[in-house]
């Protein structure tokens, strides 16, 4: 009877873990475990309990797994356990010696096993061990091998993800995120028969998205993602990692859920003491508060975490917005001379472009250009490329050369649009207005009110403050639009709508059934009321604010 409850029980877990119900699963392992101490019953409630991110617990079940299993004499199962145990040790509790102890047992029982899978599953663990994706490669390709070989689709998603995304940072950004391509197709074709392999593949494939700086493509697949997980009835699946959530949402621009996932991760990593498995929530949190310019805030968030590899970026930004430009230049050059050089060099170039001419050093902001076009120019990647048209246009309009900025600036605008990057091609436009404040005022305010517009709709609040005054010292209205609107009749809010379509007087009489001469009325009368001095600053203005409902 004893024997048959067991059965049950665990065959009850595996149903309810296969459909990530999670809770429940823990439930039915731990109802086992109160009748017989059966391995696989701890192997599993360390699953379940593992995506209810009780991460102490699960190590725990998982290591009293590893030792009923090889008890019995089921090495296999216990080398499954062991490779776990490795990457758990290192990337949530940084207990880098005892990581490298279950990586030398697992690979021990491998050596007694048959050939199969598992020299696969040592190869991709010895890589996602390893600090530095490039160098992982090689582990990765020979476990992609063995996947193909043994026809383990958990360890082909995992090898791909891998490969994919040491290739990138090996500098080769289109092999690399086909790779990706493929190991998503792998998770969301209902190929996999563990879970936590769907967690390990959409880490990997947010990180390379990000190293990447190729947010539409992350962008893409979360909908894929949402529909597998609706069909599926999988709708947990997304929580393997808080940081990963909050890119994806960020990628969707969802910032409201983005921050709040950052919050909510940050707050278990203090509650547990453990280490982020990817970058860490304080550094994407921080660079969210920057955005919304929330300087201390921001500064205090990475307060412990600053010397971070992955916080380097932010904790520069902070040190620059505090004014702080001399430790800002020096944690870039410090950052920038670790990575060497490929994507992961671009937005480290960028900032320390800005922080050069923050710092009246005009020859070296444009040596930082120059190396940032020849970054684009090896990897051929379209973020790269927009990347260095805005910092070489804005470099190009700190120096006076109007028709060169203007020139890169318009490009950079053009490829974030195309990326559908909007707060990119937000700050081109930003950047193209400022450049023309002088020269061609009635186009300057024009892209600063389109700029202003989409800051203040991702709450980036910095950003719009800073368009806002620029939108006042060229004599247009910033942020007047749920106010300005009111003060308008309904025909002339219609004449406004018309106007943001370049409609000429003619063409707007036409469409409302008035005389080109009522029209002209009505444009004085907003032009009044706005204290508007053109069209076209009309335009822009009607562009940028929210329209009655």
């Amino acid at each position: 009877m004893v024997d048959a409850a067991v059965s049950e029980g665990l065959e009850e877990g595996e149903r309810l873990l296969s459909s990530t119900e999670w809770a429940a699963a823990a439930s039915a392992f731990e109802s086992v475990l109160a009748v017989h101490d059966e391995p696989a019953a701890h192997d599993g409630l360390g699953r379940a309990l593992w995506w209810l991110r009780d991460v102490d617990r699960a190590i725990a079940e998982r290591t009293a797994a590893y030792a009923g299993f090889r008890r019995l004499g089921q090495d296999a199962r216990a080398f499954r356990a062991a490779v776990w145990l490795a990457r758990e040790y290192a990337e949530v509790l940084g207990s880098e010696p005892v990581s490298r102890g279950w990586f030398a047992r697992a690979e021990g029982l491998a050596s007694g096993l048959p050939d199969g899978a598992e020299v696969g599953w040592l190869a991709v663990t010895r890589g996602l061990l390893r600090a530095d994706p490039a160098m992982a490669r090689e582990d990765a390709g020979a476990a992609l091998r063995v996947a193909r070989s043994s026809g383990d689709p958990d360890l082909e998603a995992t090898a791909l993800a891998l490969l994919g995304l040491g290739t990138i940072a090996a500098g080769d950004v289109s092999e690399g995120m086909t790779l990706v391509d493929e190991a998503m197709v792998v998770v969301t074709a209902g190929e996999l028969q563990d879970k936590m392999v769907f967690g390990d593949v959409c880490c990997m494939v947010t990180r390379a998205s990000e190293e990447a700086c190729d947010a539409s493509r992350l962008s893409q697949w979360n909908k894929i993602v949402m529909r597998f997980m609706q069909r599926t009835g999988h709708l947990t699946l997304l929580q393997f990692c808080g940081t990963c959530c909050a890119e994806i949402f960020l990628a969707s621009g969802d910032i409201a859920s983005a921050e709040g996932w950052l919050t909510k991760t940050l707050h278990e990593l203090d509650q547990g003491g453990h280490r982020a498995r990817c970058i860490h929530p304080a550094a994407k949190l921080a660079e969210l508060r920057l955005l919304q310019g929330r300087v201390e805030d921001a500064s205090r968030l990475l307060a412990g975490f600053e010397d971070r590899p992955d916080a380097l970026l932010a904790t520069a930004a902070v040190r620059f917005a505090a004014g702080d430009t001399a430790v800002a230049a020096a944690l870039l050059h410090r950052r920038i001379h670790e990575v060497v050089g490929g994507l992961l060099a671009v937005p480290l170039l960028a900032l320390l472009a800005e922080v050069q001419m923050a710092q009246s050093d005009a020859g070296q902001a444009l040596e930082t250009a120059k190396r940032l076009d020849e970054v684009a120019a090896e990897t051929h990647w379209p973020k790269a490329i927009g990347a260095s048209h805005l910092t070489a246009g804005r470099v190009a309009s700190d120096g006076g050369d109007v028709a060169s900025a203007q020139k890169r600036l318009e490009s950079a605008i053009a490829i974030f649009g195309e990326l559908n990057m909007p707060l990119e091609a937000a700050r081109a436009r930003l950047s193209l207005a400022e450049a023309l404040r002088d020269s061609d005022r009635e186009v300057a305010v024009y892209e600063a009110g389109v700029a202003l517009a989409v800051f203040d709709e991702a709450g980036a609040a910095g950003m719009a403050d800073k368009a806002a005054a620029l939108l006042r010292a060229l004599g247009g209205p910033a942020r007047t639009g749920p106010k300005a609107f009111g003060l308008l009749s309904r025909r002339e809010r219609e004449v406004l709508e018309l106007l943001a379509e370049a409609k000429t007087n003619a063409e707007i009489g036409a469409r409302l059934f008035i005389s080109a001469k009522t029209v002209e009325h009505h444009v004085s009368n907003i032009l009044a009321k706005l204290h508007l001095r053109s069209r076209v600053e009309a335009a822009g203005f009607a562009l940028r604010s929210s329209r009655p409902e």
